[in-house]
């Protein structure tokens, strides 16, 4: 059963009631013809999931009882934290960061790298539009964790922001072939790199080798960036 979002203040597990509004509640309401009676899992985003039964359908919200509660299904072990280069086609863009959540990222940072096609940052209406694609995406693919997308950072902003961390891996098209994914990695915490369709320069590559970022291959085939940060993500979320 697909999840819905609803926010962690619309929620009262004291009475066992919560609402949902917004998106979710005119996805439900108007497109699903949802009625009173009907079972949901609804998910605050934060790990929780509470499976409801819609009492009342308002002109503006459901409002659910709440029948159960569960904890942290279907989630990945690791805290994967996703920087990627914006892409020149907004499409791509976001089927790259639907395709992220959907396999697991708990958070992506927007990167402009030297050789970024697109420079700017996000306007608050794009910044919405990633909102309800990341809340979409979570609740397709049976998630209750909302990953964040954040406002666009520059490469030094991302150096500064990652310099404590320890596992840090960047996918480079010029690296070795037979430099993966490093085994026996401590992978609670991860974060992961993907360059733009220009790729990243040379300095890019040093600095990031002497900030003690790993420097992978995904393999000889060239790809499209939005592709590679989809590999990518699965392969570390999948590694053993």
């Amino acid at each position: 059963m697909e999840y819905y979002y609803t926010k962690p203040e619309d929620i009262d597990e004291k009475n066992s009631k919560l609402e949902v509004k917004g998106y979710d509640y005119k996805h439900l309401a108007r497109v699903l013809r949802k009625k009173t009676g009907d079972k949901l899992k609804i998910t605050d985003g934060k790990r929780n999931i509470y499976t409801s039964e819609i009492v009342e359908i308002k002109s503006d919200s459901l409002k659910c009882r709440i029948l159960s509660k569960s904890y942290n299904l279907f989630e990945p072990k690791e805290d994967l934290k996703l920087f990627t280069a914006p892409l020149r086609n907004q499409d791509r863009f976001e089927f790259l960061i639907e395709k992220a959540v959907e396999l697991g990222v708990s958070s992506i940072y927007p990167v402009i790298t030297q050789n970024c096609i697109v420079k700017a940052g996000f306007s608050a209406n794009k910044m919405e539009r990633m909102r309800k694609i990341i809340i979409s995406a979570m609740g397709q693919s049976q998630r209750c964790l909302l990953p964040e997308f954040h406002e666009t950072i520059d490469f030094e902003e991302m150096i500064n922001i990652t310099n404590s961390m320890e596992n840090k891996i960047v996918f480079y098209e010029f690296a070795d072939e037979e430099s993966k994914f490093g085994k026996g990695r401590d992978q609670k915490a991860i974060c992961s790199l993907i360059g733009p369709e220009g790729g990243f320069t040379e300095r890019e590559i040093d600095t990031l080798k002497e900030k003690n970022w790993q420097v992978c291959s995904l393999g000889g085939r060239k790809m499209r960036a939005e592709t590679a940060a989809i590999i990518s993500v699965y392969e570390i979320l999948n590694h053993k």
